[in-house]
C-alpha cells in the first residue's frame, strides 16, 4: 500500500517522477520546468483548475526570462527583483506539486478504473464524496465514492468487498450500461454503510453498542457483496442463453441449406 492510494509506494514514486525532476532542476533553462509538470498533471488528472495554474505560471516564467534578457549585463534594482521572483516562482510552484501529490495519484489511480471527467478542483471532489446520497448520478461518482471510503476504512475484510463490488460493477457496466444505470439506484445504500462505519471508527467509543453496530454493517457490506455478484451472474447468464440461442439457429440454418453434415 502507498501513502495516497492502494497501489504500491513503488508505483507512486514512478507517477511523481517529473515532481522530483522539476525540485531538483532549480535553475531555469530558460524557464523551471514545473508549470510543464502541473499542465501534463492537470490533463492526466483533468483537473480545470491545476491547468489554470499551470497557464499563469507559464506566463509568469516567460515574463521572468523576458525581463532575465532585458536586464541582462546590469547591476540593478530591477534585475534583482527579476532574480527574486524567480526563485519565489519556484519555491511556490514546486510546494504546490508536493502539495497535490496526494489527489493526483488519487485520480490517477482512478483512472486506471474508468475514463475521468474533467473536475473544477480536487478539494470539490472529495466533498461531493463525503456527501450523504439519496440517489447516484454518474457510475465515476460511485466509484470514487467506493475508493474514498475504503482509504478511510480500517477494516480489511472491508476493502476486500469494496473491492469486489468494484470489479462486478465494472463487468456490469461493460455488458449493459443501462442495467447499471439501475444498479446505481438498487444499490446506493452501500455507500451510506460505509460512510456510517467510518463515522463509528472515528468515534473512538469501544463498547459493546458500537461493537455491535459495525458488526452489522460489515454483515450488510458482505451480503450486499454476494448479492452484486449473482446479480452480476445472472445478467452474464442472460447473454449467454441469448447468444446460444443465436448460434443455434444460426447452426440449423446452415444444416438445412446442407451446408453442414451432421
Amino acid at each position: 500500500m502507498g501513502f495516497a492510494t492502494k497501489k504500491s509506494k513503488r508505483w507512486e514514486l514512478q507517477q511523481l517522477t517529473w515532481t522530483f525532476i522539476s525540485i531538483v532542476m532549480f535553475v531555469p533553462l530558460p524557464v523551471h520546468i514545473f508549470p510543464f509538470v502541473m499542465l501534463t498533471q492537470a490533463k492526466k488528472g483533468k483537473i480545470r483548475s491545476w491547468y489554470i495554474a499551470g497557464i499563469a505560471f507559464l506566463l509568469l516564467e516567460l515574463g521572468l526570462f523576458a525581463s532575465f534578457v532585458y536586464f541582462f549585463g546590469t547591476i540593478s534594482q530591477a534585475m534583482l527583483l527579476t532574480l527574486t521572483g524567480s526563485v519565489t516562482s519556484y519555491i511556490i510552484g514546486n510546494g504546490l506539486l508536493l502539495n497535490r501529490a496526494k489527489p493526483y495519484l488519487q485520480r490517477l489511480e482512478l483512472a486506471e478504473i474508468r475514463p475521468l471527467a474533467w473536475i473544477p478542483t480536487a478539494s470539490s471532489r472529495n466533498k461531493i464524496q463525503q456527501l450523504p446520497q439519496a440517489a447516484l448520478d454518474t457510475p465515476q461518482l460511485f466509484i470514487e465514492r467506493l475508493i474514498h471510503w475504503r482509504k478511510e476504512i480500517d477494516n480489511r475484510a472491508i476493502h476486500q468487498n469494496i473491492d469486489k463490488i468494484i470489479h462486478l460493477f465494472q463487468l456490469l457496466e461493460q455488458n449493459d450500461k443501462m442495467e447499471a444505470e439501475k444498479f446505481l439506484v438498487r444499490h446506493a445504500t452501500v455507500v451510506n454503510v460505509l460512510m456510517k462505519y467510518d463515522e463509528i471508527e472515528n468515534s473512538r467509543l469501544y463498547n459493546s453498542v458500537t461493537a455491535e453496530s459495525k458488526k452489522k454493517l460489515e454483515d450488510v457490506i458482505a451480503k450486499a457483496a454476494i448479492a452484486i455478484e449473482q446479480e452480476v451472474t445472472n445478467q452474464f447468464k442472460s447473454g449467454i442463453l441469448d447468444v446460444s440461442a443465436e448460434t443455434d439457429v444460426y447452426i440449423q440454418s446452415l444444416k438445412n441449406r446442407n451446408l453442414l453434415n451432421e
